[in-house]
């Protein structure tokens, strides 16, 4: 494995990513979560041969003390092979008040022994959409709930409206309630569902005189599984923390899933809300801060030299938007991806042009002819 990777570090490879939580889609966890600290540090010292090299990783974030052991041990990986260290993402959220400030604080308890381990944050507020015909991380720490949600879609339905499960169900659902008591009913298919489009659950649980979880349950079998739960404003939400986040000398603006999460949020726009929200409403960043901590200084901490300012010898990528309108566009649910999977997607407003390697690959909203990138 460590030839393996040294070869990739010579062929362009900028760092290899592991995670501390996944599972594969049979619910076993994935090769590196079996994977020691010996092994894990061989692999960055053979990052280290190329002069550079970046180990990304998802933390457990289902357990905060977990998150923080994981957090020391990149601080020995950093030290052990001088590689940089990348978890993500370090968010405010309700259910752990104080999380993010521990996090932060470990990072610079490891900073201050000499290890190199960043964090990275989004700017948006962490929205949700859940359907329990689909995938939800939010369930994840909930064994019975996790359990029913990888059964085939017929077998899941039945498993969650076995009325011998219920009580376990929504005693385990509680855990997110913090969560469920923001969540508002979306899309609905069932004629019964239709009074309940766009109203609060927990307006509805009060009414009806149910717990939260039941009360989500019940609307969801009632589509088939298929109705949407929108968590909005209660995850990342709050500016003067995700600002104090997003502004700390530790923390890298950006966070991306690779896609894993398509069917519950869009994690598209994140640059074009930091100048939306944080630069335009909240004037918590200047524009010319904001658009440093997203190019020069990503760059420099993560050792690609060849981008990240506008200079003689480097790559021409450049975006020319307005500072005035750049915004992400609402959030879609569309049917696009192979396999008749679905995803939730955005358009960015008030981006002119984009441009690769100094050609134009996007004007006005519009693709061109140009294919100047490459493959790295």
């Amino acid at each position: 494995m460590c030839a393996l990777l040294e070869a990739a570090m010579a062929a362009g490879a900028i760092g290899l990513s592991i995670s501390y939580v996944d599972i594969d889609e049979n619910m076993v966890p994935v090769p590196s979560r079996f994977a020691d600290e010996r092994e894990k540090l061989a692999l960055c010292q053979a990052m280290a041969k190329s002069g550079r090299g970046v180990l990304q990783t998802v933390p457990y974030f289902i357990d905060p003390e977990e998150q923080l052991r994981n957090i020391a041990e990149l601080g020995r990986l950093s030290r052990g092979s001088g590689v940089l260290c990348s978890l993500a993402p370090i968010v405010s959220s309700p259910v752990n008040a104080e999380g993010w400030r521990r996090s932060l604080a470990a990072l610079e308890a490891e900073r201050d022994q000499g290890g190199r381990v960043y964090a990275q944050s989004m700017p948006r507020t962490f929205d949700l959409n859940m359907r329990l015909s689909e995938t939800s991380f939010l369930l994840y720490g909930l064994p019975s709930w996790n359990r029913h949600m990888n059964l085939p879609l017929a077998e899941r339905i039945a498993a969650f409206g076995d009325p011998a499960q219920r009580k376990t169900l929504v005693e385990e659902g509680m855990r997110i309630a913090p969560l469920l008591m923001a969540a508002t009913v979306g899309e609905v298919f069932s004629e019964q569902n239709q009074k309940y489009a766009g109203r609060s659950l927990l307006q509805i649980a009060g009414e009806l005189g149910r717990p939260l979880p039941e009360v989500m349950l019940e609307l969801a079998l009632a589509d088939g599984l298929r109705t949407e739960f929108c968590i909005r404003g209660v995850i990342h939400a709050d500016p003067e923390s995700v600002a104090a986040i997003l502004s700390h000398p530790l923390v890298h603006i950006g966070a991306s899933d690779a896609g894993a999460h398509i069917a519950q949020f869009c994690g598209a726009g994140d640059t074009c809300y930091l100048f939306e929200r944080f630069v335009r409403e909240h004037k918590k960043f200047s524009l010319e801060r904001a658009v440093h901590r997203l190019t020069g200084e990503l760059a420099r901490d993560w050792g690609i030299a060849d981008r990240g300012e506008i200079a003689p010898g480097k790559f021409a990528d450049l975006v020319v938007f307005d500072p005035e309108r750049i915004a992400r566009g609402p959030e879609r649910f569309v049917g696009d991806v192979p396999g008749q999977a679905n995803r939730y997607v955005r358009d960015a407003t008030g981006i002119e042009a984009v441009i690769v390697n100094g050609a134009v690959t996007l004007e006005r909203g519009k693709y061109t002819e140009a294919r100047a990138g490459r493959i790295v």
